[in-house]
């Protein structure tokens, strides 16, 4: 009888027990939204081109010069907007304008004159681009081309530095290429994009008998960071 009565004693709390181990609730999982490239962006980037310069003197004059390389660091401000839609194709419009420093210069042997020297200056130029992409969640691959302008400036002087004369114009162009961004943020991004550009050419006036056709063209490898509202 005892035993009984024991056994009765230790099983009544059981179920208060049982209760106290209701097993803890479980925490809700929160689905990761991908990141949209959707929205309008302002940046800034710096890089370093290089090219040739392409003239005709040598059919001009009784000089030859005909081609020279050219290069130099550039960089600038670019603006755009991107469309992302559920296939995760990018696409997008954007402008960039820049300061310059490339240029190059090339010797003009002239035996009954004298030595003489041709240069050429790129002070600024700039694009409107379309871009199409693809993205893989934060990356975004993409191919750009647009129309490219800027200024190319020749300098005829001789090797005294008197200055036989110069002529200025701003050409129209074209530019193709295609770069990689990141997005380290919602709002950060990085990039890195290469791009080759064709000025086409103008005629140029350096002295008073001396025309001649010349423009350039250049490839451009540029880093930069945009901000994406």
């Amino acid at each position: 009888m005892r035993r009984i009565v024991l056994a009765a004693l230790f099983l009544a709390p059981m179920p208060a027990l049982s209760a106290d181990l209701a097993p803890a609730p479980v925490e809700p999982i929160v689905p990761v939204t991908p990141f949209s490239w959707t929205g309008f962006y302002v940046g800034a980037h710096i890089g370093y081109g290089w090219g040739r310069e392409k003239d005709d003197l040598s059919r001009s004059a009784p000089v030859p010069a005909d081609s020279f390389n050219v290069d130099g660091v550039l960089g600038g401000l670019h603006a755009g907007y991107n469309e992302q839609f559920s296939n995760n194709i990018v696409v997008g419009l954007e402008g960039d304008i820049d300061l310059s420093s490339i240029k190059g210069s090339h010797t003009v042997i002239d035996a009954q004159n004298g030595n003489s020297r041709l240069h050429m200056t790129n002070r600024w130029q700039g694009s409107v681009r379309a871009r199409l992409g693809y993205a893989f969640d934060r990356i975004l691959v993409y191919a750009t081309s647009g129309v490219a302008f800027g200024d190319i400036r020749e300098r005829w002087n001789l090797f005294d530095g008197d200055v036989v004369g110069s002529s200025t114009k701003t050409k129209v162009g074209w530019t193709v290429g295609g770069g990689v961004e990141y997005a380290f943020t919602d709002n950060w991004i990085g990039r890195v994009e290469v791009r080759y550009t064709d000025f086409g050419k103008s005629r140029f006036r350096v002295a008073p008998d001396t025309r001649f056709k010349a423009g350039f063209h250049e490839t451009v490898a540029l880093v930069g960071i945009s901000y994406k509202f």
